[in-house]
């Protein structure tokens, strides 16, 4: 694999300055979209993809010096505002652009001590589109998710597999044709896109693309809207941007546009749908500047970061109203308008050339509420989350607290690691009368000095549910595991094979299921002696029907244990 990528690197010339849309020579050469692509098997277990509102290391900036003389200065005011709160790096293709950048900084008064330089071959300025998304794997560390960019220029999509192997993190080459620009999530494993990563990817079924944004960013909900009219992109993040983990912000037309009713409707929709903690999304309206063009200049494709929104002007009427609405909801926020009217028509502004790089101090809660109503008065009830962190927990300060009826304070309980369940913790809240009411939250901290709570926003948010009168049922744990096992290929194509490695006598069962949990296949059910057996799988289900190209799970028993696992099917 390692020697593909450098070929792929080397064997492309540097291209001359391409827009955000296909210019008509690229139009003749689709077909090398994603030529060269790297699929690889997604990571194991659960993954979180940060929300770009969270903390972050840096961000990258592609700066194609002199791609336009007016717009050198909004990538100097970008970095500017970037370099003060962040590291902000950024990418050119050789020493001559980096003296070049560097000499305008200069003269342009911008510090240098933050900003650090990445010298790679590349075709545009689009970083959004194909740069690296970054996610925290279950293992405590970093990934990044590769997806295919979805115009033919090689060295752009490159780009990930080039950070990735210059700061040492794991790249996870997703199978979809996805740009960045239509891609936003809520840190909460919900993300958002338009239609257009239905049109781009007419090869795989809705099932197929939920089921690869789950295994590769960690979504377990993948809300799609429709793309706008007329607009050329079909990104959602010309008139969608999220603020936190249950506000997002809206593009609104004046009545009479073409998008009009469109942006109602998607406005409409996201405000009907609730995230991971239960909580439903709330909707806010940004005024659209009147364009019927097909790249229209928009308020929302904007960048935050650390605390700081930069938000694109326009030299229109409503820049001023922009820059109100951004300070009235995010109070905490510095809100810095740039200019991007040299950017008029290009299909983009400041969040399509830049792409955030999260903090690498981090804790993520993965909690499922607690039901509504319980019937249990006599057991405590079990409050379970995953955890994911950057450093070790603080075993004093990862708790539930609880309260009972309209009690003032909180009780605390700790929360501590399950023996065998990498990441998982559980807490108990003690058995309550019938007719309370409990309410209660999570916390967690590490030894990096990141606190998280969920909900995430504690207060107003919390979590509660009601006793009533009756007995429940405890939860059943899987034995720890106690044989080996190697499978290959992942991803597969044709024919999967499983090698394990028994300590003695036992009984094997090897289960398949799919993403909705419906097993689909059990192929091995029999007493399998000691030492190592190869059991090869042809990739069909119980009906011997070739099962359609996706993730799923995999589930292997024996009297020893259980272990359990997820493999890419590809065509």
């Amino acid at each position: 694999m390692a020697f593909l990528l450098v070929l792929i690197l080397l064997a492309n010339p540097v291209d001359a300055s391409l827009p955000q849309w296909m210019t008509a020579e690229e139009c003749l050469r689709v077909d090398e979209i994603g030529k060269g692509h790297i699929v690889t098997v997604p990571p194991e277990g659960w993954v979180e993809t940060p929300g770009e509102f969270e903390p972050l290391y840096g961000v990258f900036v592609t700066w194609r010096y002199e791609y336009g003389s007016n717009q050198d200065i909004i990538f100097c005011d970008i970095v500017r505002e970037v370099a003060e709160v962040s590291k902000a790096h950024i990418i050119v293709r050789n020493s001559n652009e980096q003296n070049n950048v560097t000499n305008y900084l200069t003269s342009h008064s911008v510090p240098l001590d933050s900003i650090f330089f990445m010298t790679f071959s590349n075709n545009s300025i689009w970083s959004r589109d194909y740069g690296p998304w970054f996610m925290r794997k279950e293992d405590n560390t970093e990934g990044i998710v590769d997806f295919i960019y979805n115009r033919p220029r090689p060295d752009d999509d490159t780009i990930p597999w080039r950070i990735g192997n210059a700061w040492g993190i794991s790249v996870y080459g997703s199978p979809l044709e996805h740009p960045g620009g239509n891609f936003m999530v809520d840190g909460l494993g919900t993300g958002f896109a338009s239609n257009l990563i239905y049109e781009e990817n007419p090869s795989y079924t809705h099932q197929e693309i939920d089921s690869f944004m789950l295994a590769y960013s960690g979504l377990e909900h993948f809300i799609v809207l429709q793309r706008m009219n007329t607009e050329y992109t079909g990104h959602i993040d010309l008139w969608t941007k999220i603020l936190n983990d249950t506000l997002v912000m809206v593009g609104e037309y004046a009545q009479g546009h073409s998008n009009y009713a469109l942006l109602n409707q998607n406005a409409d929709s996201i405000s009907r749908c609730k995230n991971r903690e239960g909580f439903p999304y709330r909707v806010v309206r940004m005024p659209m500047p009147w364009s019927t063009s097909n790249a229209p200049p928009t308020y929302l494709n904007s960048l935050m970061v650390n605390r700081k929104v930069l938000v694109p002007l326009w030299g229109e009427p409503e820049d001023d109203t922009a820059l109100f609405i951004y300070q009235q909801l995010l109070p905490d926020y510095e809100v810095v308008g740039i200019d991007c009217s040299a950017m008029a028509g290009s299909g983009g502004a400041i969040h399509c050339i830049t792409m955030q790089s999260p903090s690498r101090r981090f804790v993520h809660i993965r909690h499922y509420p607690l039901p509504d109503s319980t019937n249990d008065t006599l057991n405590p009830y079990r409050v379970r989350a995953q955890i994911i962190t950057s450093s070790s927990l603080i075993t004093d300060s990862t708790l539930v607290f609880y309260k009972v009826n309209s009690t003032p304070t909180f009780s605390a309980t700790p929360l501590a690691a399950v023996s065998g369940s990498l990441g998982v913790y559980a807490g108990y809240i003690p058995a309550q009368s019938p007719g309370d009411t409990v309410y209660y939250y999570l916390l967690a901290k590490n030894s990096d000095d990141i606190r998280r709570t969920s909900p995430v926003d504690v207060p107003p948010h919390i979590y509660s549910f009601l006793v009533a009168p009756g007995v429940s049922v405890a939860e059943s744990n899987i034995r720890p595991q106690g044989f080996s096992l190697l499978i290959s290929p992942n991803p597969v194509r044709s024919r999967l094979t499983f090698s394990i490695s028994l300590g003695e006598e036992t009984d094997v069962r090897i289960e398949i299921y799919n993403l909705l949990g419906q097993r689909v296949k059990l192929f091995e059910n029999k007493k399998c002696k000691q030492g190592r057996h190869t059991i090869e799988w042809n990739l069909r289900d119980t009906e011997n029907q070739r099962l359609a190209q996706g993730i799923y799970f995999y589930s292997i028993s024996t009297n020893k244990g259980k272990k359990r696992g997820k493999v890419l099917l590809i065509k």
